[in-house]
């Protein structure tokens, strides 16, 4: 019965030794991963739509102006590798001449004589639809959390084409994951070190995945 009792604790130290020596699943190849859920969408984007004035991204007092001059251009990156449409970024100062304002939200009641101005200015780009662009919620420390409300507009008639509101905190395991699995596939020059982690202290690389993340749920052409 010893000999048995011992044979059988030596065979457990073995299952657990063997356990523990397994790797462990990395959330970013495994999941679970985050999909934006708040989203409303035509089928498609109309073909009419092949110009779209970028709005500079409005954030209320959250974010400062240096850190939404950096979200801006994150998002028109983010845009463009879409291919969706030509993105045409209208500037803070532009829209600051234009508007008497640097940024528009687009929950903004806009007096008729701005809108009139903004008709214009779209008509003089050629512009097709505009996009408007918010933050919601803002943490530049971990966890990071970042909210964008999008709303993509048509110049002719306002109809909304697609819009979006959702908020990627890093703290959840799914947005981690998504976070992490985008700044692999973005590769490195670093060989093959793995740099995915460090998305999740980074507010402007973590903007790029939450970017990014939104502009997929675009409708296709």
């Amino acid at each position: 019965m010893t000999t048995l009792r011992i044979t059988a604790l030596a065979l457990f130290a073995l299952a657990l030794s063997a356990c523990s020596a397994l790797p462990k699943r990395d959330g970013a190849v495994a999941g679970p991963f985050y999909t934006p859920a708040n989203v409303k969408a035509a089928a498609k984007i109309p073909d009419g739509v092949r110009r779209v004035i970028v709005l500079p991204v409005a954030g209320g007092p959250m974010p400062t102006e240096e850190t939404l001059l950096k979200l801006d251009a994150i998002c028109q990156g983010e845009l463009t590798r879409t291919g969706r449409f030509e993105v045409v970024p209208l500037s803070r100062d532009k829209l600051a001449e234009i508007t008497g304002s640097r940024q528009i939200s687009s929950v903004d009641k806009l007096p008729v004589v701005l809108i009139d101005k903004l008709f214009n200015i779209y008509n003089s780009y050629g512009a097709d639809a505009v996009l408007f662009i918010d933050v919601t919620t803002y943490s530049a420390y971990p966890p990071l959390k970042l909210g964008l409300r999008t709303k993509l507009a048509r110049v002719t008639d306002g109809e909304i084409i697609w819009a979006a509101d959702n908020v990627f905190a890093a703290a959840e395991i799914a947005v981690a994951n998504s976070a992490r699995r985008h700044a692999a596939a973005l590769g490195s020059d670093r060989g093959q070190v793995d740099l995915s982690h460090t998305i999740l202290q980074n507010p402007q690389r973590f903007a790029g995945y939450v970017a990014a993340a939104t502009f997929l749920t675009l409708p296709p052409r």
